[in-house]
């Protein structure tokens, strides 16, 4: 019978250390989850970069055969009318662009219909300040020679800026994604640490029962 309780009285010690361990584990784990949790994740990616002007000029050519190329990569949409833009002010400089070249209206609204509704009036004032500085650039130039020119601008823009917003959405779900984690983990490891708490409490409970039965008998 000594032996038998030896043995218990071992094995519970063994289990108690084994849980202390585990349950010092868990909350270190959680502690770095919780960091984790609080450090600036998605709060740091801007869902709508900027694109600015002088950056979209610098990066196409002046000559008309250059420019020819880039503005023939707009994705053109059979639209007769910018369904894209309710609820968007257009601003004078891109107005009078859509005015004298018709072409551009179904362009416009194919870009629009790749960027989210709360970032569409900023797409649209970057875009008319592209054109207005593409225009001052080229005022010298020949008609057709700055028509192009303000074209591919408007092209080289659309393309940047797209992508760029399309890499925030993805930054964005992908940090949604590991925060969703973060929280899954932090509830498992709760309960761990309730399960583990509990167990070490009726542990002691029944320690301190056997040494008063102990007791007892002495």
């Amino acid at each position: 019978m000594k032996i038998a309780d030896s043995v218990e009285r071992r094995l519970l010690g063994t289990a108690r250390v084994l849980c202390l361990i585990v349950l010092v584990a868990a909350v270190l784990a959680m502690t770095a989850l919780m960091f984790a949790l609080a450090a600036p994740g998605k709060a740091g990616i801007a869902a709508d970069p900027p694109v600015h002007a002088a950056d979209v000029l610098a990066s196409i050519p002046g000559s008309e055969t250059a420019n020819d190329a880039i503005a023939d990569n707009g994705n053109g949409a059979p639209a007769t009318n910018l369904q894209t833009a309710a609820g968007v002010t257009i601003p004078a400089p891109l107005r009078a662009v859509l005015n004298e070249d018709n072409a551009s209206q179904p362009l416009l609204d194919a870009w629009l219909g790749n960027v989210p509704l709360a970032d569409r009036q900023a797409f649209v004032d970057e875009l008319a300040d592209v054109v207005a500085r593409a225009d001052q650039h080229a005022a010298t130039w020949e008609w057709d020679d700055r028509e192009r020119y303000v074209a591919a601008a408007m092209n080289q823009y659309a393309r940047v800026k797209i992508e760029r917003i399309a890499s925030a959405q993805s930054a964005i779900g992908a940090a949604n994604e590991r925060i969703a984690q973060f929280r899954s983990s932090l509830g498992t490891l709760l309960a761990l640490t309730g399960f583990l708490t509990l167990l070490l409490v009726l542990m002691s409970i029944e320690r301190n029962t056997r040494h008063l039965r102990t007791e007892k008998k002495v």
